[in-house]
């Protein structure tokens, strides 16, 4: 097939240089997106394939869009194009069978292709029509582009909406913020030059006002007004009919071509996606569909993919929506019902409802039957999209809305609750019922408004179980109980999940019901309650079924706050890698955030930054309140420990804002425990105490302060002995005491709170009980971070009593911990206690680590352990170009001469 002759490419000046100042800068090493927003028809797609031929040369191009349109198929579009760029990072396809991959691990294949498509040359990264594309494909390049450091990639994404498509994918943290183009109609001067192009021959501004005017200088409404004059405007101006709509110009256009060609148009119209000349020609029982095609092309109508088979395609999706508009609907139907017996039936299921006028009990029957056998093959988007196909053609309005209920609870079940959330206006309208309950529980638990959910999914419980629908009675109980367990409330949590297990029909709804009451349990007994409650979990997390996922993240959590760090993080680490099923609030964010602590306590503050950068995307693209929430409180934590007291006071500020939006306690509990640990990290006791001992003493955190006790209560304990209140001091040892220690953890600190109470008045005794915690052998992991703090604290004693030499080893120790730590605030003390006891410090690698930034530790330290660049860039979801980037500022600020002289300035620093 021949391309026709081309046109020159009108205006768009400064919309040009925007893009080509972009491809400067990106050709240099420093990433840049930008976002090309308009109106339908304005010609967003033209002017960036204007943009990609004049660089093509210079840049490699990749393009990402959704053609043949699927958005509700998770990663549909993405699918593809790792599909198209490289065939070894396919991911499975989106409808195969079972759990599907994580917005991490197709972000990261994202990452690998255009890490390995800019080799050569710089990239030009093009998706076009973002507002049609799946949500979690956005969510997954937004991830991928949130990534980017030093790579030399353009990222240009059209779209309709620009505001939604930069939240759905995390851009408004993008830095360095984007580039926006907004593209408007043409003046009147490009007007002119527009028609005279595409006529050859000069017109009188008379007639070019009229046009200019009602187009709004809309390029596709202008080729649609002089297409319908067959490419001659008349001579006489007030003889030209200026279209009233975009629509009547298409449509008008369309009319001009020979009956053949025209047909060929409101096909693909109705088609809505590229069809090859062969299946136009079966759908429209033609043998002329080549030359009728070849008419369109040249007329520039459509235009031919670069396909080795001949396949066709309309030039905009604004001609295909007002192509489609135009067409009479008695033939739009028929030509659907057409295209239903023609193709696949996941296409034929679209048409078929396309086509129907009247409400269809036998197609809803239809849908209703292959939604359930997409349902029990796991591919719940697909059972989502029929069922919501059924809720438009069931004449039985019961039945409609019963096919919208459980659509939006597929959708929130099944990993897309920013999807589900869609519906919310439709759910707030349906008739009043536990369904409708139930649906509005889930989308609230998917905003993080837990106790509206509680309420919802019990009134939904309830009304079940009053008609004798324990199945369904059953679901609803494992929901209330996910959100009676995040409210604290351990015996209702138990109770729910309970109910759901006598009666669950359904793998999903039982592993939700184990792992809520597993939680339940430890909400009454501690950790360690908990997980007698998951004993039945393979030891392996990796042969965890998906179902139980959410038990894995719970194991995982227990496992850390009954002290067995170690396996911990290998179930969390498992965990973060999965997507969610059968999970309505458990994230892939929230199992890595509970590792980000094992982490801290183990010592491990190079994992942990390395950890909470990547969750921090992830969560700005699938994340919900509570993610960021959570991750904020860490990120302070982290900071305060660090030294960093300004950074740490900023992301109090942020965990504040979220705190203040939730509709129950738990947050504001979780709140004070981290300001207590900010404050403790500072040295001030007195503020420790104030802030942590009024939320632990209120009865509605019992049950938290119980789960979570070895977070909070070893400050609380050390602060309250260093303020004098020996009373609530002895308190907290007594509940230490009490813990059913999985690991090395619980012992080392309630020793650490011994000693820190026998200081006051028995330096001998608080002696011993510092060097029994230090001797406590590291089962389930070595507390690294707290038996530093302990050394600091026996050095300082022992110093006080005149015991310098044993004080100098002490201090020496915890001063090469807290080195290879970052923690600059104990290492500031340390170090001044080294030098009261007559010992100087050791300069080791501190100066050089503080003239990194996070990102070049994160680097520098795995460089340390004797990892390779790509390793290192799969660890961290970075391009190895990124890598490389960092290493060259990392050699250039600290005169190193290479990778050896850096890995033995770690090695010397990570001891």
């Amino acid at each position: 097939m021949e391309e026709s002759r081309g046109h020159r490419f009108i205006g768009r000046t400064d919309e040009l240089r925007i893009l080509h100042n972009a491809a400067r800068t990106a050709a240099r090493g420093i990433p840049r997106v930008v976002t090309v927003s308009g109106a339908t028809g304005m010609g967003k797609t033209a002017l960036v394939e204007h943009f990609t031929d004049t660089v093509a040369k210079e840049f490699a191009v990749l393009k990402a869009w959704d053609i043949p349109p699927k958005s509700d198929l998770p990663f549909y579009t993405v699918t593809g194009l790792l599909a198209d760029g490289t065939e070894h990072l396919s991911p499975p396809a989106p409808e195969a069978v079972g759990p599907q991959p994580s917005v991490l691990d197709i972000g990261g294949a994202v990452i690998d292709l255009l890490d390995s498509s800019q080799e050569t040359s710089p990239v030009l990264f093009w998706l076009d029509d973002a507002h049609r594309v799946d949500l979690e494909s956005l969510q997954s390049i937004g991830f991928a582009l949130l990534r980017q450091d030093a790579e030399r990639i353009l990222t240009v994404i059209c779209t309709r909406e620009a505001a939604r498509t930069a939240r759905n994918m995390g851009l408004k943290d993008l830095v360095p913020a984007s580039d926006h183009i907004e593209v408007s109609g043409f003046t009147m001067s490009e007007t002119r030059e527009f028609i005279e192009d595409r006529t050859a021959r000069p017109h009188s501004e008379a007639k070019l006002r009229g046009l200019a005017v009602w187009s709004h200088g809309n390029p596709l409404f202008l080729e649609a007004a002089l297409g319908s004059y067959g490419g001659n405007l008349p001579d006489d101006p007030a003889a030209i009919d200026v279209p009233s709509s975009l629509s009547d110009a298409v449509g008008a256009w369309s009319r001009s071509f020979p009956p053949g060609s025209r047909d060929i148009l409101n096909m693909l119209a109705v088609l809505d996606a590229p069809a090859t000349v062969a299946l136009l020609g079966r759908l429209l029982d033609s043998e002329s569909a080549g030359s009728d095609a070849e008419i369109l092309v040249d007329q520039h109508a459509a235009m031919w993919l670069p396909d080795r088979v001949p396949t066709l395609r309309l030039v905009h999706i604004g001609q295909r929506d007002a192509l489609y508009a135009a067409i009479p609907r008695r033939e739009r139907n028929r030509m659907h019902l057409r295209a239903a017996r023609l193709l696949e039936p996941s296409a034929a299921w679209r048409h078929r409802v396309a086509a129907t006028e009247t409400y269809d009990a036998a197609l809803a029957r239809d849908l209703l039957g292959a939604a359930a056998r997409e349902a029990r093959a796991g591919r719940t988007a697909l059972a989502a999209d029929h069922l919501l196909a059924s809720s438009q053609v069931d004449p039985d309005g019961r039945r409609r809305q019963d096919a919208l209920l459980s659509a939006v609870r597929l959708q929130v079940t099944g990993g897309q609750p920013r999807t589900a959330l869609r519906h919310e206006e439709a759910v707030l309208a349906a008739a009043p019922g536990p369904q409708r309950d139930e649906a509005l529980g889930l989308l609230n638990l998917a905003k993080g408004r837990d106790a509206l959910a509680a309420s919802y999914l019990n009134r939904a419980r309830e009304a079940f179980t009053a008609r004798g629908d324990l199945a369904q009675a059953a679901y609803a109980a494992a929901e209330l109980g996910v959100a009676q367990g995040s409210l604290g409330l351990g015996q209702q949590a138990l109770s729910a999940s309970e109910f759901a297990l006598r009666h669950a029909r359904d793998d999903v709804v039982r592993g939700l019901a184990v792992a809520n009451r597993a939680y339940g349990h430890a909400l009454l007994g501690g950790p360690v309650a908990g997980l007698r409650h998951l004993d039945r979990l393979s030891a392996h997390p990796s042969q965890v079924p998906a179902t139980h996922t959410d038990s894995l993240i719970y194991r995982g959590l227990f496992r850390a706050l009954s002290g067995d760090l170690a396996r911990a993080v290998s179930d969390l680490s498992a965990a973060a890698r999965r997507r969610e099923v059968g999970v309505s609030r458990i994230s892939s964010v929230t199992a890595l955030t509970h590792s980000l602590w094992c982490h801290l306590a183990l010592g491990e503050w190079d994992e942990a930054r390395r950890n909470v950068s990547v969750a921090l995307d992830i969560a700005h693209t699938t994340g919900r309140p509570a993610d960021f929430f959570n991750l904020h409180c860490f990120v302070a934590v982290l900071h305060a420990f660090s030294g960093r007291r300004e950074q740490a006071r900023v992301a109090l500020r942020e965990a504040l804002s979220l705190e203040t939006s939730a509709d129950f306690s738990g947050p504001g509990f979780h709140l004070a425990a981290t300001r207590a640990t900010v404050a403790f990290a500072a040295e001030d006791f007195e503020e420790t105490v104030a802030v942590l001992a009024p939320v632990v003493d209120e009865s509605v955190n019992t049950g938290r302060s119980r789960l979570y006790a070895m977070r909070h209560l070893p400050v609380l304990g050390v602060a309250s002995a260093r303020t004098g209140d020996l009373g609530r001091a002895r308190s907290v040892l007594r509940e230490l005491e009490a813990a059913q220690p999985h690991g090395a953890l619980v012992r080392v600190v309630v020793h650490w709170v011994g000693g820190a109470i026998a200081a006051v008045d028995d330096p001998a005794g608080a002696v011993a009980s510092y060097e029994a915690g230090l001797a406590v052998p590291p089962h389930g992991g070595d507390p690294v971070a707290y038996k530093a703090l302990m050394r600091q604290d026996l050095g300082a004693l022992l110093l006080a009593t005149g015991d310098t030499e044993r004080a100098r080893e002490q201090l020496r120790t915890a001063e090469k911990v807290f080195t290879r730590l970052g923690a600059a605030r104990y290492l500031q003390r340390c170090r001044a206690l080294l030098e009261d006891a007559g010992t100087a410090a050791q300069p080791a690698a501190a100066g050089f680590w503080e003239t990194l930034s996070d990102r070049e530790r994160d680097i520098a330290g795995l460089v340390g352990l004797g990892w390779t660049n790509r390793e290192i860039a799969a660890r961290l979801c970075l391009s190895t170009k990124t890598v490389e980037y960092h290493l060259g500022n990392i050699y250039m600020k600290n005169d190193i001469r290479g990778r050896r002289e850096l890995r033995d300035l770690m090695q010397s620093r990570q001891g």
